[in-house]
């Protein structure tokens, strides 16, 4: 299938048109930043590829298509903010912003979120910590598509994590993890792709492995193992359960799901500069960089590399080159720009810069 590469301001800017024919323009420009976000990182199967499953939710009444935050509980370093079935990226937002606030004056805090929707990718936001010179976590649960381990029937999401910390250049060290084996958005794209998925992924709704795609995403996805399954719990325990928000077998499915879903999310920051003066912090860790990355690989590995440093370095060539992405993406991105009617001579003058196949 081919690609095409596309600026990520022309990119940000499509999604922002279509989504302000329904929001207010603010929520449209995070939700529109997020997304573009993910693609320039190489996530694509949280990127502008979620755009229309988005709309589809909103038309259906399952999102409001205002964010009412409603802040329940603020105590000093804690507090807890109801999304009242609010888009999960502006709510995330305002949630992580409150942490990296309050962190500034108590050292480190806790931001829960209650009756939220998906909010993406998760160093979207802990990335906004650690350039305020932070270390910055996001705990998230999800849709029920996952078994434990062990079982044949799902009890759980594929419950996600995400950590970051700043170094003293633009690199940020992430942690960016879901606790299945794969995100469920990949089956879905390989699905599209009339392509089969590696074996371990994925079970039918019978119980047995398949590499069928169609048949994964009427069945459930496989936890990364025992400790994946184990993680998973513990996070909806945290972004479920405490922030009072639906968590496991209760969360309805972002797809096909008939009722709105109140996931629940829980952002923390820790100041560094409470622990460590941060030059010193900066020089160590520049250490524990340098030390991994020239560990010699095993035969078949071409290098050993930190947790997010791939994908960085794909943000930095998509940053230059443009966004790559299929062009049936692209070309649905445009035919919802003109189903909510974004002005004609912006479409096509964006249709004319974009660039050929790649």
């Amino acid at each position: 299938m081919g690609k095409m590469r596309i600026k990520q301001n022309q990119l940000q800017s499509l999604c922002t048109e279509i989504l302000a024919k329904r929001l207010d323009r603010c929520e449209a420009e995070i939700i529109s930043d997020s997304l573009v976000f993910a693609d320039l990182y190489g996530v694509h199967s949280h990127g502008v590829i979620k755009l229309k499953a988005s709309l589809d939710r909103l038309n259906s009444k399952l999102i409001e298509p205002k964010t009412e935050i409603q802040l329940e509980r603020d105590m000093n370093a804690v507090a807890l903010i109801n999304a009242n079935n609010g888009w999960g990226q502006v709510a995330s937002v305002y949630a992580m912003n409150l942490c990296i606030e309050k962190s500034k004056e108590y050292n480190a805090s806790f931001v829960g979120v209650k009756n939220s929707n998906h909010y993406g990718i998760g160093r979207y936001y802990t990335m906004r910590a650690a350039r305020e010179g932070m270390i910055g976590f996001a705990f998230s649960n999800a849709s029920n598509y996952m078994v434990p381990f062990g079982a044949k029937t799902p009890s759980i999401g594929a419950n996600a994590l995400s950590m970051s910390v700043p170094t003293k250049n633009d690199f940020i060290i992430t942690l960016d993890m879901s606790t299945s084996n794969v995100a469920r958005g990949k089956i879905a794209i390989a699905q599209r792709d009339g392509k089969p998925i590696p074996n371990g992924w994925a079970i039918t709704i019978d119980g047995e492995n398949t590499t069928d795609p169609e048949e994964a995403m009427q069945g459930y996805l496989l936890p990364l193992g025992a400790k994946g399954s184990g993680m998973a719990i513990m996070l909806d325990i945290l972004s479920g359960i405490l922030t009072g928000s639906n968590f496991g077998a209760n969360i309805p499915s972002q797809f096909d799901g008939t009722e709105p879903q109140k996931l629940g999310h829980l952002f923390a920051a820790m100041n560094i500069e409470s622990f460590i003066d941060t030059n010193k912090f900066f020089d160590r860790i520049e250490v524990k960089v340098n030390e991994t990355v020239s560990t010699e690989p095993l035969e078949g590995f071409d290098r050993v590399v930190m947790p997010g440093q791939q994908s960085y370095e794909t943000y930095q060539k998509n940053s230059l080159q443009g966004i790559p992405l299929d062009k049936i993406v692209l070309e649905e991105l445009i035919s919802l720009a003109k189903t909510y009617e974004v002005d004609t001579l912006f479409i096509e003058e964006l249709h004319s810069a974009i660039g050929g196949e790649i």
